[in-house]
């Protein structure tokens, strides 16, 4: 990405933050997408817990890693946006699109 254009960053932004959203999702693991036990979110951890207690910690353990997990990405876009910040790619990326629009117009 360090080489690539801004384009490429944009990219990267937008498949990480898919990333984090289903890292949050499984965090929790509402039973919409996922049914069942497939998810170890904190929902069917509770849920295990009432049945079989050695079950239901290892989906509080999942839960927890899910959660660093989490916090883990958030933390490497924050970094890899302040680099993109740093770098100019940004004034870079607003003036492919504003070049972009304007082939687009004529």
């Amino acid at each position: 990405m360090r080489t690539d254009s801004a384009l490429k960053f944009g990219w990267f932004f937008l498949s990480y933050l898919f990333h984090i959203g289903f890292c949050v999702f499984a965090a929790v693991a509402p039973p919409i997408i996922f049914k069942g036990k497939s998810l170890t979110g904190i929902l069917p951890a509770i849920d295990v817990l009432s049945n079989h207690a050695s079950v239901g910690i290892f989906y509080f353990v999942g839960f927890g890693l899910f959660c660093l997990e989490s916090l883990i990405s958030i933390w490497v876009i924050q970094q890899v946006y302040m680099y993109f910040r740093g770098s100019g790619k940004s004034a870079e990326m607003k003036r492919e699109a504003a070049r972009s629009t304007m082939m687009a117009a004529l």
